[in-house]
């Protein structure tokens, strides 16, 4: 408080109220102190002249005795005491005056005197006027020349109490001390109120400023006046108003750019012209592994994740140039494409560098599965043709005659043009299933009637391999849910490999079990198994764990892919278990009919 404007401005009112007032004390007690010894000064002088007449007459007489008389008697009236000096002890100069030794003359006064002028006698004085002490009283004494037609033949000294002058004098101060205390009670009473109308708006500002800086842009200063300070709490509010507008406009912009770097699929990685991260968002923990707040204020070149990503910030902060890169990430688990650009100014230069980063790992994966895919189908296609090629210019040429069995190669010929109509006709029902046009009626499938279905259609080639097939199907099972002809087809891909890779003389286990509504059904054979490595591929299509053997056997390679695709299109889900040396265990979950309510 000690340091506030309110108690500067008040203090400053109050000395300036006190020094104003003491001064004008000062100066009107002392005009008035000076008036009126003045006006008894000039009194005196014009009592002396009048009575220097009659004095002087006594003086070119000779008669001293009346003389005193008349000074007694006049001067009573006078309320002075008159005193009469001749010529001779004005001449003296100082040596004093008799019967009046209090106040000599002196050489200077004397001769003033004798040159016919008034003088004020100087004795014991107070404030250099002549007021000479005597009984503890204040006297005025004033030496007046007499003169005659000889010139000046001595002094009439008047001497006159001034202590009445002195008692008004005094009751003037007293009065003007209280109108002072007054008008400082009421300097103090304005000066409180003056400070506070000033200060009050200004306190508030510095409210609202401190609320402002916690982000409160809603309070506003009282406008109490039209003045300077009105009108800048009229400002202040205005300046309020729009602050509020802009940081809620540079809110609500900073909030949709937050949501878009949130919810982006791209990682976004920012860095100052030092390298420092400034940004990251959270799609960069699953583009480079790493935690975003982590990497906060820390140089880029700390992702040891990605060595490169560093070099090629520092080479867009010194080119200012946009540039592109592809990345190995994670020992190559990860592959990232990084597009950079530099961060510019409003006047020109840059001040750091943002990276868009963008996982093409899957992408990597659909351009190696492509390429894969190309591959086996060429290759698929080729083996079958060339078998064919190479029987039909056999026949055509003449090199086979007629006394080798032609049969033979007919039917070789046949199995291969099976086999490719095998091959194409899967590719086109798996293209027809990915591209997800195809709307299948679902309906109840009874899961024993279909496995039962399934081994008879099959038990031609169960028995050619000598193997057995188990059923094992609750009788109470319930309905699944699904298109049966889609199921069947699963179904029948499942035993089918179960049995062509069984050993003759081994056991396949066709198992369905029902479970919290859905029911699973399971494919097992004693075959060689899967080995571990392979287990993440088996369902991709082309994919073979023994490519010579499985070709041998008849398979396209897509059958699993297929049964995939089929048991997800119905929003289910497909497993695998298998053991090298062990057998292998396929099954697939779909839900069962709904009950009616």
């Amino acid at each position: 408080m000690r340091n506030s404007l309110f108690s500067k401005l008040m203090v400053s009112y109050l000395v300036i109220a006190l020094v104003t007032l003491a001064v004008v004390g000062i100066a009107i007690s002392q005009l008035f102190a000076n008036y009126f010894y003045t006006a008894k000064e000039r009194e005196l002088e014009r009592k002396g002249q009048e009575m220097t007449r009659i004095v002087a007459v006594y003086l070119e007489g000779g008669q001293a005795q009346p003389m005193n008389f008349l000074l007694n008697t006049v001067g009573t009236f006078l309320d002075a005491r008159l005193t009469v000096i001749d010529k001779e002890v004005l001449q003296q100069g100082g040596s004093g005056i008799q019967g009046f030794p209090q106040l000599p003359l002196t050489s200077e006064e004397a001769k003033q005197v004798l040159e016919g002028k008034t003088v004020v006698l100087e004795g014991k004085t107070i404030d250099n006027r002549g007021f000479a002490q005597r009984h503890e009283q204040v006297m005025l004494s004033v030496a007046v020349p007499v003169q005659t037609n000889n010139g000046v033949v001595g002094a009439l000294i008047l001497t006159a109490p001034v202590s009445g002058m002195t008692a008004t004098v005094n009751a003037v101060r007293v009065l003007i001390l209280y109108a002072a205390l007054g008008a400082v009670l009421l300097s103090a009473m304005l000066g409180f109120w003056l400070s506070r109308s000033i200060s009050r708006p200004l306190s508030q500002m510095s409210e609202v400023t401190r609320e402002m800086a916690r982000g409160n842009f809603r309070q506003r200063v009282e406008v109490t006046s039209s003045d300077e300070v009105g009108q800048l709490a009229e400002d202040f509010n205005h300046l309020a108003g729009s602050l509020d507008q802009t940081i809620s406009a540079l809110s609500r912009e900073k909030g949709k750019i937050e949501n878009i770097l949130t919810n982006m699929t791209e990682g976004v990685l920012a860095v100052d012209s030092s390298g420092q991260v400034i940004l990251a968002n959270e799609a960069v923990s699953r583009t480079l592994r790493v935690d975003p707040a982590e990497v906060l204020e820390r140089p880029v070149s700390a992702l040891s994740c990605c060595p490169g990503l560093a070099g090629l910030f520092s080479e867009v902060v010194l080119s200012g140039e946009p540039c592109s890169a592809e990345f190995e990430v994670n020992e190559g688990k990860t592959f990232i494409i990084a597009h950079l650009a530099p961060l510019r100014e409003s006047v020109g230069g840059s001040y750091g560098v943002v990276g868009v980063l963008q996982d093409i790992t899957e992408l990597r994966k659909l351009e190696l599965l492509r390429r894969d895919f190309v591959a086996n189908v060429s290759h698929e296609l080729r083996t079958p043709l060339t078998s064919i090629q190479g029987f039909l210019e056999a026949l055509m040429d003449g090199t086979i005659d007629e006394s080798q069995p032609r049969d033979r190669y007919l039917k070789v010929i046949h199995q291969e043009t099976l086999r490719l109509n095998r091959l194409i006709h899967d590719l086109l029902d798996l293209a027809i299933i990915e591209s997800g046009k195809m709307r299948w009626e679902l309906n109840p499938i009874d899961v024993s009637d279909l496995v039962a279905r399934v081994h008879l259609k099959l038990k031609p080639q169960i028995e050619r391999q000598q193997v057995k097939v188990n059923q094992d199907v609750p009788v109470d099972l319930s309905l699944m849910l699904g298109n049966e002809d889609r199921i069947e087809q699963v179904l029948t891909n499942l035993l089918e490999n179960a049995v062509r890779y069984s050993p003759p003389g081994g056991a396949i286990t066709v198992k369905a079990v029902e479970e919290a509504g859905k029911i699973t059904v399971e494919v097992a054979d004693q075959g060689p198994g899967i080995p571990p490595e392979d287990l993440p591929y088996i369902w991709e299509r082309f994919h073979r764990v023994e490519k010579s053997r499985s070709r041998n056997l008849g398979g396209t390679g897509l059958g699993l892919a297929i049964v995939k695709q089929i048991i997800e299109a119905h929003g289910g889900r497909v497993e695998v278990r298998s053991e090298v040396g062990q057998g292998s265990n396929f099954s697939f979950t779909l839900e069962v009919v709904p009950a009616e309510n």
